[in-house]
């Protein structure tokens, strides 16, 4: 593991409250799965609720604060599913991402796509048989879950994963990503949630400082990249991680964003 991952601290409410209060621009990131809804075993069940959507949408109001949702979901199902009207969101762990004024899809992930429903095909043909694993196309990327799967049957489908996805793997067509419950096939193309957060940073106008909210282990790229630029808050216990701070509940989440809407 990285030396520079280490223990997260308690989240730091004054030094969070005075970075608001100096009144610098905020650039607000948020995983979805598991920092603003809890994960379940059907995808289709994480709706927003209501009050964090009405926080999202107020705080989208302000011109101090930019908000930015990013996941592994596809671009039009994050839209459908948070609802949250004016912001920007980053599908496909960023290979994806729209907003106000701007579309943008990287170029391997228009690549990837024939590739991705031939390896849809073989994952769905290998896995037939077992109950409670399914494989969901999100068009740029390709989830394998087995959140509803028995200990039992688990070796078998990590043992079909390996045999379908090796060969696209070693040709460097695409890579894997290990998530809560979760196999991700995506791109392979040095982008992640990290790259795309520094990306909108970019193209943001004026000086915004970066606070970036997730759970798992494909935040941890956003959490190294904005280690030096801003905060980074892991949800959840975590042994080590790049994030800075960790809340455990996701009641905090809640209680960090309407603290930002009172400050501001």
């Amino acid at each position: 593991m990285d030396d520079f991952m280490s223990m997260p601290r308690a989240f730091d409410w004054k030094r969070f409250a005075s970075v608001i209060e100096s009144g610098r621009k905020i650039a607000l990131f948020l995983d979805y799965d598991g920092t603003l809804v809890p994960i379940r075993k059907d995808p289709d069940a994480c709706i927003l609720p209501c009050r964090k959507k009405k926080l999202l949408q107020k705080l989208s109001a302000s011109d101090k604060c930019y908000i930015v949702i990013i996941s592994g979901r596809s671009l039009s199902n994050i839209k459908k599913m948070a609802g949250v009207r004016g912001i920007s969101y980053g599908g496909n762990h960023g290979f994806d991402m729209a907003g106000p004024g701007f579309r943008f899809t990287h170029k391997a992930a228009l690549n990837a796509r024939p590739v991705l429903l031939e390896v849809k095909q073989l994952l769905n043909k290998k896995i037939r048989l077992i109950k409670g694993v399914f494989v969901e196309d999100k068009k740029f990327s390709l989830s394998l879950h087995y959140r509803s799967v028995s200990e039992k049957a688990l070796p078998a489908i990590l043992r079909c994963f390996d045999e379908v996805t090796a060969p696209f793997v070693n040709k460097k067509k695409l890579k894997v990503i290990k998530g809560k419950m979760v196999l991700e096939l995506v791109p392979n193309a040095e982008w992640n949630k990290g790259l795309a957060a520094l990306w909108m940073l970019e193209r943001l106008d004026g000086d915004f400082f970066p606070i970036y909210i997730g759970d798992d282990t494909t935040d941890e790229t956003a959490f190294k990249a904005l280690r030096d630029k801003g905060i980074t808050i892991k949800a959840g216990i975590s042994k080590k991680t790049y994030a800075h701070y960790h809340i455990e509940k996701l009641c905090d989440v809640e209680r960090l964003l309407d603290n930002i809407l009172k400050l501001l």
